[in-house]
């Protein structure tokens, strides 16, 4: 369980990435973070109360999934920013203040 940081996981330029079966409360901008990720997975977490999105994925992240996770409470529940081949499925996402899922340049 992972409560009360900045941007609770972050990573940038990596690739093989595994997130998963996290707890994540109360992040001040965003719950999940990957920059230039590739090859990577996020999936089976729950996220709430996030001040930003949920789980976001930035500048040129690709061949990316992003499954089965509970996000709830965030301004996006699943932000996509220059990132291609991502495959979103079975994702509880709720009370999102701006949108559930925001893709752009994707």
């Amino acid at each position: 369980t992972l409560v009360d940081s900045k941007w609770v996981v972050w990573s940038n330029n990596s690739t093989f990435l595994a997130i998963s079966n996290n707890s994540i409360w109360n992040a001040s901008f965003d719950g999940i973070g990957l920059v230039n990720a590739a090859s990577s997975s996020v999936s089976g977490n729950s996220i709430n109360n996030c001040n930003g999105s949920a789980i976001s994925l930035l500048d040129s992240s690709y061949d990316v999934s992003i499954e089965d996770n509970t996000l709830d409470n965030s301004e996006w529940g699943i932000e996509g920013i220059n990132a291609t081949s991502l495959a979103i499925s079975n994702n509880a996402i709720s009370n999102s203040s701006i949108d559930g899922i925001y893709l752009k340049d994707a």
